[in-house]
C-alpha cells in the first residue's frame, strides 16, 4: 500500500484500540492481473470510475447516490470536484443523507476520494451548520484505489464515525440517525455491503456473483 492510504489505516487501527468513543472501519479488496500494463489499463480507467459518481449506482445494492455542486444544484458534469456534494438516499431510512468531497489526491498509482458529512445545501443557508447525516460533520470516509505492479487494491476506510445525535431537529430524526449508524457502517452500507462494492469495482468474480 502507498504512504497517503497507509496513513489513514493507521489511523484506522488507533481508533479501533482507543478508549474514545468513536469508531474506524476498513473493508478492502484486491485483484490482481497478468501483466502489469493490464493492471495500469484498468487502473486508469477505475480512477475516472471512482469520480463518476452515477456509477456507484451499479455497485451499490442499499443506498443511491446523486452528485450536486457547490451551489446545491444537481451537477451536470460528470467528473466529481472538490467541494461538491453527494446526496445519498438508504433504501427505506426515511430521509436523504449528505456529504461532501473534501479532498482528491491523485497520483499516478493511487487515488483517495475523501467525503465527510455535510448540511442539506438545497436547503436555506440558515442550516449550513446543521449536518443532514447519521454521522457528526468529525467522521470522515476515504475511498482508496492504488496500482501496486499487477495488483490493483481498493479500500474504503471509515475514520471518526460517531452518531449524530445533537445536530437533528427532533427526536424521531435522532432515533433514526442512531438506528441507521449502528446497523450498518458509513454511508448505511454494512460491511458486508461494503465489501460488495468493493468487489464490483473491481470487477471481480465476487462481485459478479453479487450482481446476479
Amino acid at each position: 500500500m502507498s504512504n497517503q492510504i497507509q496513513n489513514l489505516l493507521k489511523q484506522a487501527e488507533q481508533q479501533a484500540k482507543s478508549s474514545v468513543a468513536v469508531d474506524s472501519s476498513v473493508t478492502c479488496s484486491s485483484r490482481t492481473f497478468s501483466t502489469d500494463s493490464e493492471a495500469k489499463n484498468f487502473f486508469a480507467k477505475l480512477k475516472q470510475k471512482l469520480l463518476w459518481i452515477k456509477e456507484w449506482n451499479a455497485e451499490s445494492t442499499l443506498t443511491s447516490y446523486e452528485l450536486f455542486d457547490a451551489s446545491g444544484n444537481v451537477c451536470q458534469r460528470k467528473t466529481a470536484v472538490v467541494g461538491d456534494f453527494i446526496r445519498l438516499s438508504l433504501h427505506g431510512s426515511g430521509k436523504y443523507d449528505w456529504v461532501r468531497i473534501l479532498d482528491i489526491h491523485d497520483s499516478p498509482d493511487e487515488i483517495v476520494l475523501t467525503v465527510k458529512p455535510s448540511f442539506n445545501p438545497t436547503k436555506e443557508q440558515t442550516e449550513t451548520n446543521v449536518t443532514s447525516h447519521f454521522f457528526t460533520s468529525d467522521a470522515t470516509n476515504n475511498f482508496c484505489v492504488e496500482r501496486k505492479g499487477k495488483i490493483i487494491n481498493f479500500c474504503v476506510i471509515g475514520l471518526n464515525e460517531q452518531t449524530n445525535t445533537e445536530e437533528t431537529k427532533n427526536i424521531v430524526e435522532t432515533a433514526r440517525n442512531f438506528a441507521t449508524a449502528n446497523i450498518g457502517s458509513y454511508f448505511g452500507i454494512q460491511k458486508a455491503e461494503w465489501k460488495i462494492f468493493c468487489e464490483n469495482f473491481l470487477e471481480t468474480e465476487e462481485g459478479e456473483r453479487a450482481k446476479r
